[in-house]
């Protein structure tokens, strides 16, 4: 059993000093090599002492607390925030997103909070859809958004699209999923 943790160990350093100064100490997924146990009743696993331990590694669940700790998030620099997606030809948008059609042009338009045409518009999966003519709309409610012009040929591949829109301050927004491209 010795002979097996000395191994591990040595495995573990050599991991460690392998990669050299790129801060492994407070990354929070790494963790410490342990001499595989027999196993136990206890659902809680069991590790050998003399590990390598990260002492800067704090650990908080969601609602949790962390006493004696500084943790800082910094908020977003915007409000932006993509909540309805549609097309012009359907006359509404809607949280679920929209259908377009290959082989068709298509008025997209997207609403919510800090949305204005100034954003960037990018789609992802192949770079197979053109985006044109960005500009400032309003919804009905008096909600923010953008409208674009979307050319869909007849070779686009099919399926859902993400719809990322990007301020002038970097903050970017999505719409996951919301654009599909059905035959």
């Amino acid at each position: 059993m010795r002979l097996l943790l000395g191994l591990v160990l040595l495995i573990g350093l050599a991991e460690l000093v392998g990669c050299g100064a790129r801060g492994l100490a407070n990354n929070p997924a790494s963790s410490t090599s342990s001499a595989p146990s027999p196993a136990t009743s206890s659902s809680q696993p069991t590790t050998a002492t003399g590990d390598i331990s990260n002492t800067n590694t704090v650990i908080v669940g969601a609602g949790g607390n962390a006493s004696g700790v500084d943790i800082t998030v910094s908020p977003s620099l915007g409000n932006e925030n993509a909540t309805a997606l549609g097309t012009m030809a359907d006359g509404f948008a809607a949280n679920t997103g929209a259908i377009v059609h290959q082989a068709s042009s298509n008025t997209i338009v997207l609403f919510g909070p800090g949305l204005s045409g100034s954003m960037s518009v990018t789609i992802s999966g192949p770079q197979d859809i053109g985006v044109s003519n960005l500009r400032s709309v309003q919804a009905k409610d008096g909600t923010p958004g953008l409208a674009f012009d979307a050319a869909i040929g007849s070779s686009t591949a099919v399926g859902a699209r993400t719809v990322y829109l990007k301020a002038s301050n970097n903050d970017i927004t999505a719409f996951t999923g919301g654009l599909e491209v059905l035959p």
